[in-house]
């Protein structure tokens, strides 16, 4: 079942189910209201029967008789029946002709609340506590409402009449409204269908219509999806070919190398220095792999394994590190600004992903300005952690600062020293996910200071 045919399936049961209520409500109500109207009337006959029988003593003889004729056309207008008791006694002062025996309990009921309505196989009856000079007595009027049953059958025909035909109806016109509403999901569903890998930069139209409804909502938020998908997807195809390249080029090197000393027998020297090359551009692979491992495994949501940890104990191991990399390098650390503010050298992060971004930072300041020293400096800024990494290496020019933290970037001023161009980019999705702040202030010819200020 579809979405239109249950939209329209739960309106038409909802309204159904509501129509049905208001209907078989409003049929009580009015049945109800019938047979408060029927007990009146049968109070108002009581009222003038006894007017009739109690006050014929009043009336002379030479009206008598006509009075008899009133009554008895009375009888046959009012379709009615009467019966009097006698309060006291029960005994039964006038009979009528139908065979319902009252109770004693129905008398003593009507005695003591003077006025009491009841029904009794499918009559009305009204009893009524009338006092007179003669006694005490009690009467009843009894009648069947034809008028209002005729009525009430009318009206419950009518009732089921239109209950039958509104149910189809209220169905046909909830699937044609149902149609309607969803036309422009089935357009938006058409154009997604059309829509591959080879034309992802493609975009849903935006409706016409003024205000926001759900497709509005729906398209911008498909559109921002593929956005997200054709910018993965770019960065995916960026990803393999650039790797495809760097890989490429250290596994040719020594393939190279290898071909070259097989050509001809060589001295043991010479075998000596292919395997020291060799050595060399299996490490650069070697390093180009771990880095790619890790670029895979990054998670871009939040590091997990988080902790208290501290950044001097971090840094201290990355320089020693660095020391056996690069043994005639020259680094030095400054902590003095925060010596009576150690706490700031505690922060919440992954310590091996801090120790990936603080060793890529390093290792650029130490590759690009040697023999020169590199200072490392710690400071209070605003009540945060600042480390500066300052270097007098050959400096970054203002183009190519807006591009090195991008995937497989390296400089043409720096592509005669080693490196894949994976670096700095890892080292900015692990600043992004601890959510520290790195600022560049480098000077061509002159060297470069990395900022990083701590959360």
């Amino acid at each position: 079942m579809n979405l239109k045919t249950k939209l329209s399936v739960n309106s038409t049961l909802l309204f159904a189910f509501t129509v049905g209520l208001v209907l078989t409500g409003s049929f009580l109500l009015f049945k109800k209201h019938r047979q408060d109207l029927y007990y009146e009337r049968l109070e108002d006959s009581a009222l003038i029967t006894a007017f009739f029988y109690f006050e014929k003593d009043e009336i002379s003889k030479v009206d008598s008789s006509r009075y008899q004729t009133i009554e008895i056309e009375y009888k046959k207008i009012t379709n009615q029946t009467i019966r009097i008791y006698n309060a006291k006694t029960k005994e039964l002062y006038l009979r009528d002709d139908i065979d319902i025996t009252l109770t004693d309990k129905d008398l003593k009921a009507i005695s003591k609340n003077r006025i009491f309505y009841f029904t009794k196989e499918d009559r009305q009856f009204t009893g009524l506590y009338y006092k007179d000079n003669q006694g005490d007595f009690i009467i009843v009027v009894s009648g069947i409402d034809i008028v209002g049953d005729q009525q009430l059958n009318a009206l419950g025909l009518m009732f089921i009449g239109f209950y039958l035909l509104a149910i189809p109806f209220n169905f046909l016109l909830g699937r044609f409204l149902a149609k309607q509403t969803f036309r422009p999901f089935e357009d938006v569903i058409a154009k997604v269908n059309t829509i591959t890998t080879e034309n992802l930069h493609s975009r849903l139209e935006m409706p016409t219509v003024s205000g926001k409804d759900e497709i509005k909502e729906l398209i911008t938020t498909f559109n921002y999806l593929l956005e997200r998908l054709e910018t993965g997807i770019k960065l995916q195809n960026n990803f393999l070919k650039n790797a495809s390249h760097e890989l490429k080029t250290p596994l040719t090197i020594i393939i190279g190398d290898i071909d070259v000393s097989l050509q001809h027998p060589r001295s043991n020297e010479e075998y000596e220095n292919v395997l020291k090359s060799l050595r060399k551009d299996t490490f650069h692979l070697k390093s180009i792999l771990e880095e790619l491992l890790v670029l895979s495994g990054l998670e871009l949501s939040e590091p997990q394994k988080m902790e208290t940890i501290r950044i001097d104990e971090i840094l201290w191991n990355v320089l020693e590190k660095k020391a056996i990399e690069y043994p005639d390098s020259k680094v030095s650390v400054n902590f003095d600004n925060i010596a009576n503010n150690e706490e700031l050298l505690s922060v919440y992060a992954n310590k091996d992903m801090l120790f990936i971004a603080l060793n890529n930072v390093l290792d650029n300041a130490i590759k690009f300005s040697f023999p020169e020293k590199v200072n490392v400096f710690a400071s209070s800024n605003g009540g945060k952690l600042l480390i500066k990494i300052v270097d007098k290496g050959l400096g970054i020019s203002q183009k190519d600062q807006e591009s090195i933290f991008e995937l497989f970037f390296r400089s043409d001023r720096t592509r005669h020293i080693q490196g894949q161009g994976l670096g700095l980019f890892i080292t900015m999705q692990i600043l992004k996910l601890h959510h520290i702040e790195l600022n560049i202030d480098s000077e061509l010819e002159k060297g470069t200071t990395i900022s990083l200020l701590f959360p």
